[in-house]
């Protein structure tokens, strides 16, 4: 909207801010002071008085909130005035997280840490004021980051307090990026929603773009309800950290954490080098032997019983422990041999070792084959996971498919960085993490829309990904054949394509119809490149192309591209210099 100069008291100087109303800089005249100005023009339609009436509650809130927490934003004045309801607020300098992103990309471990910390330490207060209040918006954008980091967060606009013997109340707005799958599929919001949308900051703080990023709102949604875990943060970030993120956004509610305060006593333990609760709950896992620990102590417990009584109901009782014990400690071995048969069956062949009793005389060597130990089945995890991570490398290393989203590198990403955090740190494991990590990012940066900042940045990550694969792994040509796909689409270089793709088939790579279309691909784009300033070596170009384009027939693209070096025409031939006579005659 086009805003006045003035409204009542307040001079508008400039827009600072956007969401779903304005936000402009004033200046009081009355009490001679800047302020923050939000501006709604009222009537309109239908979503306008939704509008209109959610920044009327909001400020009501957000006015009783500064007496819960001074880091909130105060509210001087609000009301109607001049065909506006209008927010007078602090001006406070700094800037709002999303445009220290956009400058940074990235934040460090321990400040992001500081920053999600400050974050649930203001929703703890308002979770648990005699109102309940959930934020409902909380994002980078609403989230103010002042001179030394001071975090407040801001536009309580969609604001809501819970109702009384009511969990969550109706949202009609809020950012998709941001809602839990429980919030988009109710259209409910709740303390929850808001814990959710702190877990998805702190990863963008981390990874420097949102965990889930799609074309279109409706896709984003249908992707934040599947439930499907982001993508795998960087190495970089420490492991604690990373799973506390991974708990904030765990597919359940019930794997979340369930407070404010839950959420911020682990991330204090993160910052004071402390076991948080994320990393406690992985390590906890199953104990095998805890049930039948359980079914020993009830036998103790029985024992104990008969002895001690002589009248006959308590001997009743006494039995009653000796079954219940047995039938325990019985169900808990039966479980456990069942249980380790099935997830050893499926990879024993590749990731098990098998330790052999050695027999004690030769006498016991003679006995026949089945009185021989049986081998111990031993799984190694790690070995596992890299398996199947390899199984993707290998489907995509024997295929054609051009199309990066047809394999799940997200996975197998995962299940290397895994492997590589149960204690596989050799060039070889990290090297595939390296290339599964930059086919991520590519695939990510194919079905995202990204400024052109942020696509550039996603480019370099892939390109230095795969060069870190290289490295790591000297002697295979799949990074090689990546690097030269970088070099051919995303930076394209027509000798450094080449360049990898020679190097790949020296260290044994056959090419088949999709790495000599993207060959193809390399001359064409380079022919376009230079059609205007050097048309014959554009025309040199083309052909080379069409040659390669030929060669691969039918496949993908090929007829299409063919068409377009169409528009490539051959530069005329020089004309032979007339003699000088015959010039002038």
């Amino acid at each position: 909207m086009t805003a006045p100069t003035k409204i009542g008291r307040y001079e508008i100087v400039r827009r600072i801010g956007k969401s779903m109303t304005d936000v402009y800089l004033a200046i009081d005249t009355v009490e001679n002071r800047k302020a923050a100005l939000k501006l709604v023009k009222t009537g309109g339609d239908s979503t306008n008085r939704l509008i209109l009436e959610a920044e009327r509650r909001g400020a009501a809130i957000q006015r009783e909130m500064f007496a819960v927490d001074p880091r909130m934003v105060e509210i001087y004045d609000f009301g109607d005035l001049e065909g506006y309801f209008f927010v007078a607020m602090q001006y406070v300098e700094g800037r709002n997280l999303a445009e220290v992103l956009r400058a940074e990309q990235a934040l460090d471990a321990n400040r992001a840490a500081v920053i999600a910390l400050e974050i649930c330490e203001q929703l703890a207060k308002f979770h648990s004021w005699q109102a309940a209040v959930v934020h409902g918006d909380i994002k980078p954008s609403n989230i103010h980051i002042g001179p030394n980091d001071t975090v407040r967060l801001l536009d309580f606009g969609i604001a809501k307090t819970l109702r009384s013997g009511r969990d969550a109340t109706a949202h009609n707005f809020g950012s998709p990026g941001y809602c839990s799958p429980e919030r988009l599929l109710r259209s409910e919001v709740d303390q929850q929603s808001d814990l959710w949308a702190v877990g998805a900051t702190l990863y963008e703080m981390l990874a420097g773009v949102p965990p889930y990023q799609a074309q279109d709102t409706r896709k984003l949604e249908a992707l934040i309800r599947a439930k499907r875990p982001p993508r795998a943060l960087p190495s970089a970030v420490p492991k604690p950290l990373r799973l506390v993120v991974s708990k904030s956004l765990a597919r359940d509610e019930a794997g979340r954490y369930r407070s404010a305060v839950e959420f911020m006593a682990d991330l204090q333990a993160f910052l004071s080098h402390k076991p948080t609760l994320a990393e406690m709950e992985r390590r906890a896992g199953w104990n095998p032997n805890a049930t039948i620990e359980a079914a020993r102590a009830a036998l103790k417990k029985a024992t104990r019983t008969v002895k001690q009584v002589g009248r006959h109901w308590r001997l009743i009782g006494a039995f009653g422990w000796f079954a219940a014990g047995m039938a325990l400690w019985i169900a808990g071995a039966l479980g456990w041999q069942s249980w380790q048969s099935l997830q050893a069956q499926p990879f024993a062949a590749k990731t098990v070792a098998t330790r052999v009793v050695p027999a004690k005389s030769g006498a016991a060597r003679a006995a026949p084959a089945k009185s021989a130990p049986k081998p111990e089945v031993l799984i190694d995890w790690p070995a596992h996971y890299i398996a199947e991570a390899d199984s993707i490398l290998a489907a995509y290393r024997a295929s054609s498919d051009p199309v990066l989203h047809h394999f799940d590198w997200h996975e197998a990403e995962i299940h290397l960085q895994v492997a590589a955090d149960q204690g596989r740190g050799d060039d070889q494991t990290l090297g595939k993490l390296a290339l599964a990590k930059g086919y991520a990012v590519l695939e990510h940066l194919s079905v995202g829309e990204f400024s052109d900042a942020g696509a550039a940045h996603l480019r370099q990550e892939a390109r230095g990904d795969f060069e870190d694969a290289a490295k790591r792994m000297p002697g295979s040509a799949d990074a090689h054949l990546a690097l030269a796909r970088v070099f051919v689409y995303s930076m394209p270089d027509l000798d450094r394509a080449l360049a990898e793709f020679h190097q790949a088939e020296t260290l044994g790579a056959k090419l088949g119809p999709r790495e000599i279309e993207a060959q193809a691909d390399a001359y064409r784009i380079r022919a376009q490149q230079v059609a205007s300033i050097a048309p014959r070596e554009a025309w040199q170009a083309a052909q080379t192309a069409r040659s390669l384009y030929l060669k691969v027939g039918d496949f993908d693209r090929a007829k299409e591209h063919l068409q377009e070096l169409a528009a490539i025409h051959q530069p005329a031939a020089r004309k032979t210099p007339t003699h000088r006579s015959h010039r002038w005659r």
